[in-house]
């Protein structure tokens, strides 16, 4: 009975090592908190996250390369729409669009009323235009779709991106 006692106990404190100081351990191993901007997060057991506000969810994992050992990290959004990719670096290095797929040709981003960029025909900009993602609040994307060579226009809700990238950027320390 004291060990689930105890173990109830410790579920439910903040955890001193935790991204936030309010960030506890709920079942199985998962942490759970909330940023200053009142979003809140999950840290699984496998070290992957999400972060979630007002129904806007963003992911950040990392994985581990079989050959170098290399860590690459990103976030993207939870219909995978839009990646920012991390690499090896805690500094956003490419933004892609994952479901740009068909070959020699481009895709487009766009935040807010901003002029659209053209991608490369992988579908990824550089990492630089974090920046502009960063003051908007919102990224349409068109993208190509193999093989009917039709345009799929979306867009993607930047409110949360913010705290999405400095969970990507907690996770890859862990």
């Amino acid at each position: 009975m004291a060990t689930i006692l105890a173990a109830t106990l410790f579920a439910g404190s903040a955890l001193a090592d935790g991204w936030y100081s309010n960030e506890r351990t709920v079942e199985k191993g998962i942490r759970t908190g909330t940023t200053p901007s009142g979003a809140e997060y999950r840290i699984m057991p496998d070290k992957s996250a999400s972060i979630a506000k007002d129904g806007v969810i963003w992911v950040a994992r990392c994985k581990i390369d079989a050959i170098n050992d290399d860590k690459n990290c990103a976030t993207f959004d939870a219909y995978e729409r839009v990646l920012v990719g991390f690499g090896t670096t805690d500094r956003p290095t490419e933004i892609c669009l994952p479901g740009h797929n068909f070959p020699g040709r481009t895709a487009y981003l766009r935040v807010d009323k901003h002029k659209a960029v053209e991608t490369g025909e992988d579908g990824c900009v550089g990492g630089d235009y974090i920046a502009q993602m960063l003051k908007g609040r919102r990224l349409v994307s068109r993208i190509v779709v193999w093989p009917d060579e039709s345009f799929d226009d979306d867009w993607t809700d930047l409110s949360v991106l913010k705290d999405a990238l400095e969970l990507a950027r907690y996770v890859r320390k862990l």
